[in-house]
């Protein structure tokens, strides 16, 4: 069992910097928040703000990820008053989602979907925190791409979706102290089959939440080696009040000055992004300069809370991610 574990494991891992789809039905819901067990990998990745009664905020991030017959699950709680990281956890574990439903453990950690009702949950448990966090989409799932379909930069297309905007509720415990928490999040799920080539997994990628009830996402893949960004394989989708999404297809986005030198690499902590249709500039600067996913199995990351000022307020989490 350990030798098949491990098998799994490394396999997971690389297929994290190896990964092509060809052309295939646009994303469908409900059906495709389920499994898709024939993919070369896939994930459900869930990052929330969230606030305890006292009025202390938190940064959640749960990702749960699915590869040739093995499952990884990563999640981090930081204390963004304090910057102190609450809780980190990584764990593996053995199966293949189902096509039909969505209810996955790994060691001390569970993703749900629930139907009727469409209600997303997660919970990590260990003997140092635990966090559980239940959420609903306030607006219509957002389709990226066309109906859903992207390009990973050079590696092929990719499903992907998410829900920009979710009512977030659940508890925290900290040691044996435990304090309901209430916010929003932000859920991206996506999955593909992408041949060897590391720039699938070389990128920068923005979710904000704007004050006036918008949403953006932007992502860039980058050059593995010099970090630059590739101009053929950066897009978006900004949504609307009512849901309505209009995709990016013009954008860009560069990083200031202000870096964090740390696990081997340089990571930047405020960036500008500018995006003509639908007339927006951001000035996006890092709450805290050191928000590391530090892992063990899988490759460590930057994942983080920044500020938006510009032509909107708001609150953004920023993705860097090197191979």
């Amino acid at each position: 069992m350990r030798r098949r574990l491990l098998v799994v494991v490394v396999g997971l891992v690389l297929a994290l910097g190896t990964a092509a789809i060809g052309a295939r039905p646009a994303v469908v819901l409900p059906r495709d928040h389920f499994g898709h067990p024939r993919a070369g990998i896939e994930w459900w990745y869930f990052t929330a703000l969230a606030k305890d009664s006292a009025g202390t905020p938190y940064s959640v991030l749960f990702t749960l990820f699915s590869s040739r017959g093995g499952f990884v699950s990563v999640s981090q709680v930081v204390d963004l008053a304090t910057g102190a990281v609450v809780g980190h956890t990584e764990d593996v574990g053995l199966g293949l989602p189902s096509t039909r439903s969505l209810d996955v453990t790994v060691a001390g950690t569970r993703l749900r979907y629930l139907e009727p009702g469409g209600s997303w949950s997660f919970s990590v448990d260990t003997p140092a925190f635990a966090v559980s966090l239940e959420q609903h989409a306030l607006k219509p799932y957002a389709l990226h791409g066309a109906g859903g379909l992207i390009r990973q930069s050079s590696a092929g297309s990719s499903h992907y979706y998410s829900s920009t905007r979710m009512r977030a509720a659940g508890t925290l415990r900290i040691g044996s102290r435990t304090v309901s928490i209430g916010g929003q999040s932000w859920f991206d799920h996506q999955w593909g089959d992408y041949r060897d080539d590391v720039r699938a997994f070389n990128w920068d990628w923005f979710s904000c939440r704007f004050d006036d009830d918008t949403e953006l996402m932007l992502y860039q893949f980058l050059d593995p080696t010099t970090h630059r960004p590739l101009l053929a394989y950066r897009t978006g989708t900004f949504v609307g009040r009512a849901g309505h999404v209009t995709h990016v297809s013009r954008f860009t986005a560069t990083h200031g000055a202000t870096v964090l030198a740390a696990a081997g690499s340089t990571w930047p902590l405020d960036w500008t992004l500018e995006v003509p249709v639908p007339g927006l500039k951001e000035n996006v600067v890092s709450l805290l300069p050191d928000q590391l996913v530090r892992n063990r199995i899988l490759p460590t990351f930057w994942e983080g809370v920044a500020d938006a000022t510009g032509t909107e307020r708001g609150t953004c989490f920023v993705e860097i991610s090197y191979r």
